[in-house]
């Protein structure tokens, strides 16, 4: 089982704070059966040491492969930090240390026509662009076209595991269930910032399975 959206490299981001809870979050995973986590450190405002990312990326990577789990580097751009400049640079570490994948973030208002061009530069660096929880983007709550229309260009879709756990009249929440029920979601990820989102998505991971979603 992978999980392509994690927030797993301490102190680098909102995500895991210390060494420890990195580990709890590796240790939560091997137990709930993930073998592949994709590390996706946030890339926006301050959060844009590229080069402390990749050196705790490193430094983790043995613990989890000592747990049975590939630890992958990815990354998770924001859309309005976009930045041609250093495409270049995330593709080849990206291509080579990673899966080859890029983790592109809307903002709330962001809409297919405005980031079109951005998904297309980060392609044309041999990158696929998966985007992250697309669920909680008002284009995609309203509009049932949206998510085809990522699809059409070749995008896949990434569903945050909480985004089924939020109380039933929530628009991002009916909008996940829709895709979800479609097919459309390429991947279900965990997202987690927290060994607790973890064992959150691991316990959401078993409801899932189950068939129960409602």
């Amino acid at each position: 089982m992978q999980d392509v959206h994690c927030h797993i490299l301490y102190g680098v981001d909102d995500g895991a704070g210390s060494r420890e809870e990195s580990l709890a979050m590796l240790d939560i995973a091997a137990a709930g059966g993930t073998t592949q986590i994709t590390a996706t450190p946030h890339y926006r405002g301050a959060w844009k040491d590229w080069a402390a990312m990749r050196r705790v990326w490193a430094e983790l990577r043995p613990e989890a492969r000592a747990r049975g789990i590939e630890l992958t580097l990815g990354v998770e751009f924001f859309c309005e930090e976009f930045d041609r400049d250093i495409l270049a640079g995330f593709a080849r570490t990206l291509m080579r240390d990673g899966t080859g994948r890029i983790l592109f973030e809307l903002s709330r208002y962001s809409q297919v026509a405005h980031v079109e061009d951005m998904i297309y530069a980060l392609q044309a660096e041999g990158l696929t662009v998966l985007i992250a929880h697309p669920e909680r983007n008002l284009e995609f709550r309203r509009s049932v076209r949206a998510a085809q229309r990522y699809l059409d260009i070749c995008c896949e879709l990434v569903l945050s595991s909480s985004a089924l756990a939020l109380w039933p009249l929530s628009g991002i929440r009916r909008a996940a269930m829709r895709e979800y029920k479609s097919g459309r979601y390429a991947y279900i990820a965990s997202d987690a910032h927290s060994p607790e989102d973890y064992e959150r998505h691991i316990r959401l991971l078993a409801r899932i399975n189950k068939g129960v979603t409602e």
